[in-house]
């Protein structure tokens, strides 16, 4: 798979799996991981404000993914407005 420039099992599992541990529970309350692309973490939320709140945290949510999974693969964030239906 890291020729696919897939991540890794343990990363997928531990953003997945983990995401209010990642971002604390209200945030996990209006935003949820969608995919992991190369070395981007693509995370949807239900509002605009949301979009911008976890953009000006990108660099934070990179750190605690990396602190939750022991991995340094994810190296940038992008942000999608999906509202929940």
């Amino acid at each position: 798979m890291g020729t696919l420039r897939a991540p890794s099992v343990d990363v997928l599992d531990s953003v997945f799996t983990r995401w209010a541990e990642i971002v604390g529970e209200a945030v996990a309350q209006h935003s949820r991981p969608v995919s992991i692309d190369g070395e981007t973490l693509v995370i949807a939320v239900d509002d605009s404000t949301w979009a911008s709140e976890l953009r000006w945290l990108e660099n934070e949510i990179i750190a605690r993914v990396a602190e939750v999974s022991g991995s340094e693969r994810i190296s940038t964030v992008n942000v999608r407005v999906r509202r929940r239906k």
